[in-house]
């Protein structure tokens, strides 16, 4: 896949990020650039997905931004920082919500495993 094509797919996936209080269209671009690893890891499930992001007080100290993903038959996932900048904070929230998906994904993976081997008694 070449980068103009990556990008487009990155800028799809950026659409469907839902913005809630703080987190404007105009941050949207900043969203699929910063975001890009997490809405491309979610891409990539066979179920539909829906994100959501909101910055409370934003710009102001004590900012709190706040990454909800929900993939249908699983946990909720919630990632928030205290980064003061905005781009900080959605890196932040961004590899913590990566990190949720990968461990919630891995658990899934040692159940299923483990139920199989109990089926074929092993």
């Amino acid at each position: 896949m070449s980068d103009q094509q990556t990008q487009a797919a990155n800028s799809a996936g950026a659409h469907r990020v839902r913005f809630a209080g703080g987190v404007g269209e105009g941050d949207r671009d900043l969203v699929a650039d910063t975001l890009s690893q997490v809405i491309a890891r979610f891409e990539h499930v066979d179920r539909d997905w829906e994100m959501e992001l909101s910055a409370k007080d934003r710009d102001a100290p004590g900012m709190v931004t706040t990454l909800e993903a929900w993939i249908p038959g699983r946990k909720r996932l919630v990632a928030t920082s205290k980064e003061p900048e905005f781009r900080d904070a959605l890196n932040d929230c961004g590899t913590d919500l990566l990190r949720q998906f990968t461990r919630e994904r891995e658990q899934r993976t040692m159940a299923n495993r483990a139920r199989r081997e109990t089926i074929r008694g092993h």
